[in-house]
């Protein structure tokens, strides 16, 4: 059999790390070990790969290797003649970017983050009570719940799950702070027209096999199969990585492990001072951003974009769903300890929606999502 693309992408991962960090033969050891190990046990069924590359990181040099603070994600100006062509470049290298000139008011941005930061300062159980989770909506309120793959610890954060399907939030909706669903449904309006705008500037290149229009009206708001979903999230004040309490515990802590995304498209809102975000290396394919880990700092006026496992598998690995994580605060970042904030729009197709292409076998959104939901709980 041809041996699966995550086994690829994960040896050459760790040869990138390897290379940066200047890695022990222990370690380089270690790294080969669970590089080969994964060879051996990546599963041939499509779906799987994602979370076998997840899981292959567990306790592994290159899950934990430092960011480089030489590269950056590319900026992609979308009023640029050839924003369509630079996003094409960085979707199909990096699969991370940044845009400025969205379109989206800063407005609507501040005003979502000023709700969030109200609702999350309320006591636990006030949010449990105000919005209560349900797994079967993938809806509400969570605390500390999701545990990645990758880490087999939580994730150190708390976070509400907002689905835009028919009844999702029926009985979720805060009442505090007062115009918290007024401020929530503006961003996600607003960002779900973005999503769409993207996908139509990818799509001809992506899946030529589709009619033009097609990855855009997969994707619905507010109907009985919508799983678009915005997710406010806090990350709390905690005090900074220490490799010495990690030989106590037997487990290190992010703030969220490393994974990729199981939509077609994710819109990531961060705020100034607030960074954090790191995106892997691309090392599938030739001129992506090279070297373990790079930086995806917040930028004024700026959305982080990336591409999600969907719109990989309905483009046949053209488009590449990268790794990424969010670090745990560095000494300087803790002096004092603070809390961090993002606000994620994820773009998923319709329950409905059929994901077909060339070399993957035909799946609905609905059963893609649920495998990957029960991966991470």
């Amino acid at each position: 059999d041809k041996e699966p693309a995550v086994t690829l992408a994960h040896s050459r991962l760790v040869a990138d790390v390897q290379a940066q960090q200047g890695l022990s033969p222990r370690e380089s050891a270690r790294a080969a070990m669970v590089s080969a190990e994964t060879a051996a046990a990546a599963p041939k069924h499509a779906i799987d790969q994602a979370v076998a590359l997840e899981r292959s990181l567990l306790g592994s040099a290159t899950g934990y290797a430092e960011a480089t603070n030489t590269l950056k994600v590319p900026v992609i100006d979308l009023n640029s003649p050839d924003a369509a062509e630079q996003m094409w470049q960085a979707a199909s290298t990096v699969g991370f970017f940044t845009i400025t000139n969205h379109g989206i008011p800063q407005s609507a941005i501040d005003e979502a983050f000023a709700v969030s930061g109200e609702f999350f300062g309320q006591d636990k159980e006030a949010k449990y009570k105000a919005s209560p989770f349900a797994k079967n909506m993938n809806s509400g309120y969570e605390f500390m719940e999701q545990v990645r793959p990758s880490t087999g610890t939580p994730d150190q954060k708390e976070s509400l799950q907002i689905t835009a399907r028919a009844s999702a939030m029926q009985g979720r909706w805060p009442t505090h702070p007062p115009h918290f669903q007024t401020a929530a449904n503006t961003l996600m309006d607003t960002s779900y027209a973005l999503a769409k705008r993207i996908l139509a500037l990818l799509e001809p290149k992506a899946c030529p096999q589709l009619a033009p229009g097609t990855l855009a009206a997969a994707h619905t708001l507010w109907s009985p199969g919508g799983q678009c979903t915005l997710r406010m999230i806090h990350y709390p004040p905690t005090e900074p990585y220490d490799p010495s309490a990690e030989s106590n515990t037997g487990a290190r802590l992010w703030r969220a492990g490393p994974h990729t995304d199981w939509d077609a498209l994710t819109l990531l809102f961060q705020r100034p001072g607030e960074a954090g975000l790191e995106c892997a290396s691309n090392p599938n394919a030739p001129g992506g951003v090279k070297g373990g880990w790079v930086a995806v700092d917040p930028m004024e006026g700026g959305i982080a974009i990336n591409i999600g496992d969907m719109l990989s598998r309905w483009s046949d690995g053209k488009l590449y769903s990268n790794l990424h994580r969010v670090r745990m605060p560095t000494p300087d970042e803790c002096k004092p300890p603070k809390s961090r904030y993002s606000i994620a729009f994820f773009m998923q197709a319709d329950k409905e929606a059929m994901i077909e292409s060339e070399t993957n076998e035909p799946i609905t959104a609905g059963d893609y999502i649920l495998h990957r939901i029960q991966s991470n709980y």
